[in-house]
């Protein structure tokens, strides 16, 4: 399971099938939000399609050798700092591929956002759903 720094993270439901992350006080720059885990696999891209589109998306990619991809799978259903969505305009960072700061000073009921294009190897190729007219993740 993915650690969440619970002090400053809620999950909140925006459909029935979409959470979001949001500040629940004040994030100063710089805390750590949480981290990423799951179960190390090096995927066959030629081979993506055997896997289930929804724990694709939900993989955290660690290094691309060729045409395959070692990444985290989850090992349960994702909580917390899993929750964490795309946007251009990100209020977090992930460095390592792994760990998630507050890029700034966050607003208490601010969405937590990363730009997955700076951490992601292999982009999505779908239209992302943030403001930007061009933006694909």
């Amino acid at each position: 399971m993915s650690y969440t720094n619970e002090d400053f993270i809620e999950v909140r439901s925006i459909s029935d099938d979409h959470q979001t992350i949001h500040a629940k006080a004040t994030v100063p720059k710089d805390t750590l939000l949480g981290f990423f885990d799951g179960k190390a696999m090096l995927i066959d891209l030629d081979k993506q399609s055997e896997l289930d589109d929804y724990w694709w998306r939900q993989s955290v990619h660690l290094k691309l050798i060729g045409r395959k991809l070692l990444c985290l799978l989850p090992m349960e259903e994702p909580a917390g700092i899993d929750f964490l969505n795309h946007s251009c305009r990100p209020n977090t960072r992930v460095e390592e591929q792994l760990y998630v700061f507050a890029d700034r000073e966050i607003a208490a009921g601010e969405e937590l956002t990363a730009d997955y294009r700076t951490f992601d190897l292999v982009p999505q190729g779908i239209k992302c759903w943030c403001p930007e007219p061009n933006c694909e993740i």
